[in-house]
C-alpha cells in the first residue's frame, strides 16, 4: 500500500460526518513527517473497543482492514450498540512507506510498549486511555501461518469469547490456523489463549512489551491479536481481519456486561 494512498484515504474518511478524527502526534525522520491519527465511533459514553493496526509497517492487511472498518462505519454501518469504537489505522507509518517491519530507524515498535523508546509507541502510549477500554485489538500478520488465529488475553471476572469467534469463523468457512504457536506452546485450533504462566515465561525470555500485552498489563479487560496469514498479499488478510472483527464484535455484544 503506497503511503500516498494511505493518506488520500484517511483524508476522506476525516469527512464524514460519522467519524471524529484526531491527529494525536506527528512522528519525524529527517525531514519527513507522518501523522498518527485516530477515528472515533459512537457514543463517547459507551465503553471502547480500541482496534489498532500497522504496528509493523510490511503487515498491509491489518491496515486494509481497519481502513475498510472504517469506510464501512462512513457509509452507515452500525455494528455495535453497547460499544463505542477508536480505531488507528496506522501505528508505523514509515515502515509502511518503507515496506519494513520496523520504522525508519530500525526499531521494531511493537516491542517497546514498556517504556517511551520509539516516538510512534510512546504516542500511542500517551493517547490512549485504557480505563475507557473493554476490548483492545491489535491487527497483524504472520509469514509462516496458514489460517487465522487469535492471541487473547482476559482476566478472571470477564468470560472467553475467543471459542465463540473461532465458531463464528469456522462456520463462514475463514481458513483457521491449526497450531498456533507461542511462547514455546501450541494453541488449539484458531485460538491461542497462554496461561498467566505460559505468558509470564514468554516475558521473561522477550525483550519488551506487545501493544497487546501493555493492555493487558493496563487492566483492559480483554485484550486480542488476530494474526492472519501474509499470504497472497494484503488482500487476503485484510478480508480475514475484518470478517474476525465483525465476529469478535457480535459475541460482545451478546456477553453481558463485565460486572464492576
Amino acid at each position: 500500500m503506497p503511503i500516498d494512498t494511505l493518506e488520500n484515504r484517511l483524508i476522506l474518511l476525516a469527512q464524514s460526518p460519522s467519524l471524529r478524527v484526531q491527529t494525536f502526534a506527528t512522528v519525524s525522520y529527517g525531514d519527513a513527517w507522518f501523522p498518527l491519527r485516530a477515528f472515533a465511533w459512537g457514543d463517547a459514553a459507551l465503553p471502547a473497543i480500541y482496534v489498532l493496526a500497522g504496528v509493523h509497517g510490511d503487515e498491509t492487511g491489518g491496515v486494509e482492514a481497519a481502513l475498510r472498518l472504517l469506510e464501512s462505519l462512513a457509509g452507515g454501518a452500525a455494528p455495535l450498540t453497547r460499544h463505542r469504537l477508536l480505531v488507528l489505522p496506522c501505528l508505523n507509518p514509515s515502515g509502511l512507506a518503507d515496506g519494513t517491519r520496523a520504522n525508519r530507524i530500525g526499531q521494531d515498535i511493537n516491542r517497546q510498549f514498556h517504556a517511551d523508546r520509539t516516538q510512534e509507541s510512546a504516542a500511542v502510549r500517551g493517547f490512549l486511555d485504557a480505563r475507557q477500554a473493554a476490548v483492545l485489538v491489535d491487527l497483524h500478520c504472520d509469514r509462516q501461518a496458514e489460517g487465522l488465529y487469535l492471541f487473547e488475553l482476559r482476566g478472571e471476572r470477564v468470560s472467553p469469547l475467543g471459542e465463540a469467534v473461532v465458531a463464528s469463523l469456522t462456520a463462514l468457512g475463514v481458513p483457521l490456523e491449526e497450531a498456533p504457536f507461542f511462547a514455546g506452546c501450541i494453541g488449539s485450533r484458531g485460538l491461542f489463549a497462554p496461561s498467566m504462566a505460559d505468558l509470564e515465561e514468554f516475558q521473561r525470555r522477550a525483550l519488551g512489551q506487545s501493544l497487546a500485552e501493555w493492555g493487558w498489563a493496563n487492566s483492559i479487560p480483554r485484550t486480542y491479536a488476530l494474526e492472519a496469514p501474509m499470504g497472497n498479499g494484503g488482500e487476503q488478510a485484510a478480508t480475514m481481519h475484518l470478517t474476525a472483527l465483525l465476529a469478535l464484535f457480535a459475541a460482545l455484544e451478546a456477553t453481558p456486561a463485565i460486572a464492576e
